[in-house]
């Protein structure tokens, strides 16, 4: 396998930062997560014009027939804008429908989701999703029908979402549950969030009707939760980037002493050492997704890549904070914006030491 970016990969990571870069500026950023958290114009035009949604999914499916590559591209950029869109939530469900549900629900499902026309959100970011004697929804028989009742989390753009994914237990297993938004039983609760670029909610299911998706593989659950540990991964790497981008820019305009601060041995180590770790995870990035299509390889990349990415980008937010100096703290600058989101995300699906306690498990150590 040739482990490089293509021509066209590179032109569609410059294309869509491009765009980001005109339509979504950190001025809109904040404005937007003041208000919801969820850009309706720019997510309309990431679905319908750009196709995002289903860029990695077959035709038969409803995609643009490209990989988790290119998917994975778009996840860095967005997370390099901290773009406040729900692309993240969206795709996790895609993944879910597309792995999990049968040639019906697929049909029924995907396109909507593709389309942007409905939101949708995979309700289950715990580290133990899979466990069902940690499971805080059950699923339980009415007649010919399936309700489900608990609560689930935080749910990642759920105060927007149309449809939620949720993993319940039943018979000693963990399946996943399309719950539409309006259906009687549920509430939803937006929380406060520590990343005001990603809104969080609570989910609460009284009796609600849900459809099962249990027409794939017995680990695709773990299949589903890999793909979204690379993607965001990605996201992550991206984060990191900008990070860098934002200290060596602020390095070479920051005098002191008559000198650029970027001249200091300290501050040179500080943006190398990031340097480093942004190279390494750019590789763990690539060689996750252009190998996602192997599902033992997916099975170790996933949650190597996720601890990686997440320890890059807290040490990158972490260290431009110190090149930035007090200013960093400043609720107007830019900077305390990627620190929560490096923080945030990193917790997603559990922090670093429970994906490499994962890796080593399902590695034999």
């Amino acid at each position: 396998m040739d482990f490089r970016y293509r021509t066209e990969h590179d032109d569609l990571r410059a294309s869509l930062r491009g765009l980001l870069n005109a339509v979504a500026p950190p001025a809109r950023v904040r404005e937007v997560a003041a208000a919801d958290g969820h850009d309706r114009e720019l997510w309309r035009r990431l679905c319908a014009d750009l196709e995002l949604p289903g860029l990695h999914l077959s035709p038969a499916d409803g995609g643009a027939g490209g990989t988790l590559v290119e998917a994975a591209i778009v996840f860095e950029e967005l997370g390099r804008a901290l773009t406040p869109v729900p692309l993240a939530a969206t795709v996790f469900a895609i993944e879910a429908v597309r792995r999990l549900g049968d040639g019906q629900q697929r049909a029924r499902l995907l396109p909507g989701l593709l389309s942007g026309e409905r939101i949708g959100t995979l309700a289950a970011t715990a580290p133990d999703v899979t466990d069902p004697a940690a499971a805080t929804v059950r699923a339980e028989r009415a007649g010919p029908d399936t309700v489900l009742y608990g609560s689930c989390t935080p749910v990642l753009h759920g105060h927007v979402a149309d449809l939620f994914v949720v993993p319940a237990a039943v018979d000693g297993r963990v399946v996943l549950h399309v719950v539409p938004a309006d259906s009687p039983g549920v509430a939803v609760e937006q929380l406060p969030s520590f990343d005001a670029t990603r809104p969080v909610a609570r989910l609460r299911l009284d009796r609600a009707p849900a459809e099962p998706l249990d027409a794939g593989r017995s680990d695709g659950v773990e299949q589903v939760l890999d793909t979204a540990r690379v993607l965001l991964a990605a996201e992550m790497l991206g984060g990191a980037e900008a990070c860098l981008a934002m200290a060596v820019q602020h390095a070479r305009s920051r005098t002191q002493f008559a000198r650029p601060i970027g001249s200091f041995q300290a501050v040179k180590h500080l943006c190398a050492e990031m340097m480093i770790e942004i190279d390494a995870t750019r590789a763990a990035v690539m060689f996750a997704a252009m190998s996602a299509t192997d599902p033992d390889e997916l099975r170790i990349a996933g949650p190597l890549v996720k601890a990686q990415a997440a320890d890059t980008f807290t040490l990158c937010a972490g260290s431009a904070f110190q090149v930035h100096g007090g200013i960093a703290f400043t609720w107007e600058h830019d900077m305390h914006l990627y620190y929560r989101r490096a923080k945030t995300t990193e917790a997603l699906f559990g922090g670093s030491v429970h994906h490499r306690s994962l890796l080593a498990d399902r590695v034999g150590l």
